[in-house]
């Protein structure tokens, strides 16, 4: 098991090693991609909250794939690196992003808005996915969704902490 002080250091440098990998190398990698998602599993001290928030990166698959249904993305393939992408992220929860329990409602959407635009733009900017319409909307789209997804997670993080106390 990784002790707590390397866990803090691991867990988010693992979150954005995936979040490169599948970015910039799509389906091609998924083998690795879905490899530090098990590593995370392996050495996490909160394995089984971990897995209570799987089903959140679903919803945000499903939104996503939604959005690319409507023709705000495409990708060149079909994107099941953006599922293993979720569920890295939503693990991120119980772990890296839980300084974000302490924000109120209208911080965490503000936050949400900007961060989810910012690691959509980046990843259009690596050519991961196109945004055939309208870029300012299509972003528009993404910041407004954000503020809500975000709090979503938090309070949901917040909740499974109260439960599993």
């Amino acid at each position: 098991m990784i002790r707590n002080k390397t866990w803090i250091w691991f867990q988010p440098i693992n979150f954005q090693i995936v979040w490169l990998i599948a970015v910039l190398g799509g389906n091609k990698f998924i083998a690795l991609t879905i490899g530090l998602v098990c590593i995370h599993y392996w050495f996490s001290p909160s394995c089984k909250k971990d897995l209570l928030m799987l089903p959140f990166a679903l919803l945000g698959y499903s939104i996503d794939l939604i959005l690319m249904q409507q023709g705000f993305f495409q990708f060149q393939e079909w994107p099941h690196w953006l599922l293993i992408l979720w569920i890295a992220f939503v693990l991120n929860f119980g772990h890296s992003l839980s300084f974000l329990l302490k924000f109120k409602i209208p911080v965490l959407m503000i936050i949400g808005a900007m961060g989810g635009s910012y690691a959509y733009w980046a990843s259009w900017k690596l050519d991961a996915v196109e945004c055939p319409n309208e870029t300012l909307i299509t972003f528009a789209l993404i910041a407004s969704l954000w503020a809500l997804i975000l709090p979503v997670l938090v309070k949901v993080e917040s909740g499974l902490n109260q439960r599993m106390a």
